[in-house]
């Protein structure tokens, strides 16, 4: 298994991006991403999107880098 670790740092917020990933020669087994919000005071981290589909986390993290958090307004929190 394979995680990497996308940090978009803000100014009062960072974006993390943490994508799960499990491949064998014929291709993807297994893909999970997770989408998190941490204030950078505080540190709390809080969930937003959770995702299985792959190849979404990079995209997301594409255009947070471009677009800001306006990109992340169509997610709503998850509980």
């Amino acid at each position: 298994m394979k995680t990497t670790t996308t940090v978009i740092h803000g100014l009062a917020f960072d974006v993390l991006v943490i994508e799960t990933m499990h491949a064998d020669a014929v291709g993807t087994l297994f893909y999970r991403a997770e989408i998190l919000i941490r204030h950078r005071q505080t540190g709390v981290q809080r969930l937003v999107q959770r995702t299985r589909i792959p190849g979404t986390g990079q995209a997301l993290a594409r255009d947070v880098q471009s677009r800001g958090i306006r990109a992340l307004a169509a997610f709503r929190p998850v509980a």
